[in-house]
């Protein structure tokens, strides 16, 4: 039997590296898609994981480095996202308790017409 070698060559992506780019461009989509920004912060968080145990595993590919920049670009995005989304609910939390509209009363004036 034939015995096969298989020296990877440092230009050569792993498997590693191919997982960080695919999860960096989901990252980076999901900075610009409507509704998906936490799914895209968790696939940039761990897209720049894949990507330093790849840089330690020897990799030094293009792979690897665009999966770094994308999910970079996609944790930053998408925090930014997120954070506008917390800050844009609070406010609207605060205007209504400064307009002495009561959301908890409301709700349990619709729970009451149900039963």
């Amino acid at each position: 039997m034939e015995e096969n070698n298989f020296n990877r060559n440092s230009n050569e992506a792993g498997g590693t590296a191919i997982a960080c780019l695919i999860l960096g461009i989901v990252s980076a989509a999901g900075a610009f898609l409507p509704g998906f920004s936490v799914i895209g912060l968790i696939c940039g968080i761990i897209g720049l994981i894949c990507a330093s145990v790849a840089k330690n595993e020897g990799d030094n590919s293009g792979v690897r480095t665009a999966g770094f920049i994308c999910s970079l670009v996609g944790v930053i995005g998408c925090g930014i996202s997120v954070l506008a989304c917390v800050a844009c609910l609070s406010c609207l939390g605060a205007s209504g308790r400064a307009s002495g509209y009561d959301i908890m009363s409301e709700l349990e004036d619709l729970r009451d017409s149900f039963y």
